[in-house]
């Protein structure tokens, strides 16, 4: 018998062998195309920055001048996206690492401060704030410092006001609110840890921390005569989730106090009807709630056993409260709620309804929304209880207007606007084919992991709708006035991405790519659109793509869509090897811009469509869909329809294809293995190989028993194992290893908790005892997906070899081992 490798990654000869952490890229495997990102426009509209997109990082700024659009005038690195701003006369403020700077345009004199804690804009004052040892430094727009703060151990802001916490040499600290005229004493203590956690025009809330007594102090401050007023309910150290105001000086606060850790030793009792299952692995998260009223000194915490989340959903006297695990059978993607009001004046629940998976309330909190099945809405009144139902057969999203008299609904070509006074449903047409997304609405989460939001539009503006043909890959972009709508970016093939529509309908700033296109970035004004930038210049290699659309259909007839890929430097007469990689509906990459790199973009992470396609590889990418048949015979179906659309392609070689997938890719990998002889080899990465144990296991990604996944989630099974067993048994690879018949490259992180690690190393195990031509890379201290940039070269540089080794013929030493 041949000695079966198994290969753990943690040493990669040659090229691979630094086990540094920071390990530098080899020159080889360096990514030279982006795409563009996050753009701005300056207020004057002469000045757009971007970062740039890499395979692993997006951290470089590029600053370019409309007047030169080929021209980058600034770039920098290990820049973060979200620290970029223009200040109103045109200058650029980011965070570089620990520093802080300031460009000066258009001189492009860069000012810096280093080691800076953190810098805070104000754009009403036109100030900038630097935080730097331990000195508060207000800068003018252009970098000069007007002013000093010494002494200054932490700030916080909350909308436009900024606050701070100064020591003295007593270590005593002293809580300031900034103002320009002058700063304002607010708060002191011995305790260094305070912050200010909520304010509106009758006052302020301090959190104050002392770590001495481990003790959490709520002061509220009144804004009217400066009174401080202290709540003694909170005893442990707390993390604030939501301060909300209610009725007559009320507040309703909500707090998680600092979790006990579960003793080690005691026995755990779980029982056969228990609706908590999570809570055996972690504690469970409530919090607690108190409606305290300041003024009056007095507080209540809300306690109910049953009803343990209560939310603020905008009503100044209602709360929204439910059970988070009422009906908790683990078999849905989605959880349901029973929801009650809770009348804080009256201290009194009232059932609501049982509802769907997704509610909305108005900004007000007036008004329930929910969808309960698959043809209506329910809306509630929630201070009369009174509901009425919409008849609706689309389950998207659902935003009010601002002043709670209309709704509007997310539809398939349509959008539907519901008028509440008048009951009454309209229907405005939009594009035949195309998902409407909002993409100006607000969507707040009013209660953590579960789907209940306040959701709202400005009915006073136009509404920026994005639409996308899935089936057609097509994307448009529409404004809705509430009477009609309008193109604002008409149906294009090209990639839309990254719109920034902060200037309203007059100015609007996109980028626009495809598969042989680099990305291009777009200001459009006035109905005219003007190319600022066009990236990637030297990307001359693009245009050479090549993509075709196969058309096919599964044996049941479903049509389906394959992404066929041709090598840049494709000659007629000649044959060429070809990866097959799938997933499920891939049609969406035919017009992804390829970026190069170490295999981290989509479709499949460990590979990199555009080196393949470079080093003389075909690429097809093909739908997959799932039926009552299985996962897996499903997958296994459309995988060989697609391979059959192609028998006419001559300039293929057959005999030299391989199959690769990842994640549910990789499970649709290891299947196909046992089944099919289309294939020279396969390589599958995290990918489940035994269903039931799967089914009956629980996932600790997703902090759940895994029975949803499979009835209601990705495997799209026909129902419970139960109730179909010879199904799941005969979709599981494991149940099948005998019947591979080509080498597989098997790899996994050893800390995946969502497909469990050991589902592969079962499968490899399963392969071992039927002497199966099979390596696995298991990487310890990596996870689903890897983030090490270690284990990315080495996965990267490893399937190469194996690919080059089964579909080019070319001898790998550490393959080689395999055949001893």
């Amino acid at each position: 018998m041949k000695a079966i490798l198994i290969c753990v990654s943690l040493i990669f000869f040659c090229l691979l062998h630094s086990q540094n952490k920071d390990q530098v890229i080899p020159d080889s495997l360096q990514r030279h195309y982006y795409n563009v990102s996050f753009p701005r426009i300056s207020p004057n509209e002469q000045y757009i920055t971007f970062n740039k997109a890499y395979d692993r990082s997006s951290d470089t700024v590029v600053l370019i001048n409309r007047n030169n659009r080929d021209s980058v005038i600034f770039e920098s690195g290990k820049v973060l996206a979200n620290s970029i701003n223009f200040t109103s006369n045109n200058n650029l403020m980011m965070r570089h690492g620990k520093n802080f700077q300031l460009l000066i345009l258009p001189s492009l004199h860069m000012k810096v401060w280093e080691n800076v804690t953190n810098y805070y804009w104000l754009p009403h004052d036109k100030l900038i704030f630097i935080l730097q040892d331990r000195k508060l430094k207000i800068l003018n727009e252009n970098g000069e410092e007007n002013s000093l703060i010494n002494d200054v151990i932490g700030v916080n802001k909350i909308d436009d006001v900024l606050y701070f916490v100064t020591e003295d040499d007593k270590k005593n600290y002293s809580l300031y609110e900034w103002n320009l005229k002058q700063n304002k004493k607010i708060y002191s203590s011995p305790n260094s840890k305070m912050e200010v956690k909520y304010r509106d025009q009758d006052g302020l809330f301090i959190l104050e921390q002392d770590e001495n007594k481990k003790k959490a102090l709520l002061i509220y401050r009144s804004s009217k005569d400066d009174k401080l007023f202290l709540c003694n309910d909170f005893i442990d150290s707390v993390n604030f989730s939501q301060i909300s105001k209610l009725n007559d000086g009320k507040y309703f606060i909500h707090f998680f106090p600092e979790l006990k850790s579960k003793s080690k030793d005691e026995v755990e009792v779980w029982y056969g009807n228990d609706n908590k299952i999570q809570t055996k692995f972690y504690n469970d998260y409530i919090g607690k709630y108190f409606i305290w009223s300041p003024k009056e000194e007095y507080s209540c915490e809300i306690l109910n056993e049953r009803l343990t989340h209560h939310a603020f959903i905008g009503n100044n006297r209602y709360l929204l409260s439910f059970d988070p695990y009422y009906q908790h059978d683990y078999t849905k993607r989605f959880q349901t709620f029973n929801l009650h009001t809770y009348d804080t004046l009256l201290d009194k629940y009232d059932f609501m309804i049982d509802s769907g998976s997704m509610v909305f309330s108005d900004d007000n909190g007036k008004w329930i929304l929910t969808y309960q099945n698959k043809e209506k809405w329910i809306l509630y009144e929630v201070g009369t209880l009174n509901f009425y139902e919409i008849q609706l057969d689309t389950h998207e999203n659902a935003y009010f207007s601002k002043d709670g008299k209309r709704i509007l609904f997310e539809g398939m070509g349509e959008l539907f606007e519901y008028d509440i006074q008048k009951k009454k449903l309209n229907k405005f047409p939009l594009k035949s084919g195309f998902r409407a997304k909002i993409k100006n609405g607000t969507m707040q989460n009013v209660s953590s992991s579960y789907n209940i939001y306040r959701s709202s539009y400005d009915s006073s503006n136009p509404v920026i709708i994005e639409l996308y043909d899935r089936d057609n890959v097509k994307n448009a972009w529409m404004s809705f006035n509430g009477k009609m709508a309008k193109d604002i970016i008409k149906v294009t093939d090209d990639d839309i991405t990254s719109v920034d529509w902060s200037g309203g309908m007059k100015k609007l700033l996109y980028v626009k790519s495809n598969i042989n296109k680099p990305p291009q970035l777009i200001l459009k004004k006035h109905q005219k659109e003007e190319i600022v930038y066009e990236s990637n210049s030297l990307d001359k290699e693009a245009k050479n793509i090549f993509s075709k659309t196969i058309l096919y259909k599964n044996s049941q007839g479903q049509s389906l869509q394959g992404i066929l890929l041709y090598p840049v430097n494709f000659k007629e007469g000649k044959q060429y090897p070809m990866i097959v990689t799938i997933y499920q509906k891939l049609r969406y990459m035919k017009n992804k811009y390829l970026v190069d790199g170490i295999g981290m973009n989509p479709p499949t992470e460990g590979i990199n469509v555009r080196k393949l396609l470079r080093k003389g590889y075909f690429v097809y990418m093909p739908d997959v869909v799932f039926d009552s048949r299985g996962t897996g015979r499903s997958a296994l179906d459309c995988v060989t329809s697609a391979m059959n659309a192609l028998q006419g392609y001559s300039f293929i070689d057959f005999k030299k294809v391989a199959l690769i997938g990842h994640s549910h890719g990789g499970y649709e990998t290891n299947f196909i293995a046992t089944q099919s002889n289309l294939f020279a080899t396969y390589i599958s990465g995290a990918g489940n190989s035994d269903l039931v144990r799967s089914y009956h296991s629980f996932n600790y990604n997703f902090n759940r028993p895994f029975f949803w996944q499979f009835e209601d989630g990705q495997y799209e099974m026909p129902g419970s194992f139960v109730e179909n067993k010879m199904i799941y048994i005969d979709n599981s690879p494991i149940y099948h290893a005998e019947m591979v018949q080509k080498p597989i490259l098997l790899w996994t992180g050893k800390k995946d908790y969502n497909i469990f690690w050991e589902q592969t190393m079962e499968f490899y195990l399963g392969l071992r005892r039927n002497h199966k031509k099979v390596v696995a890379l298991f990487y310890p201290n990596d996870e689903h997906s890897l983030s090490k940039n270690n284990n990315r070269i080495d996965l990267y540089s490893r399937i190469s070899d194996w690919l080059d080794f089964y579909l080019k013929n070319k001898s790998v030493k550490w393959i080689d081992k395999m055949m001893e």
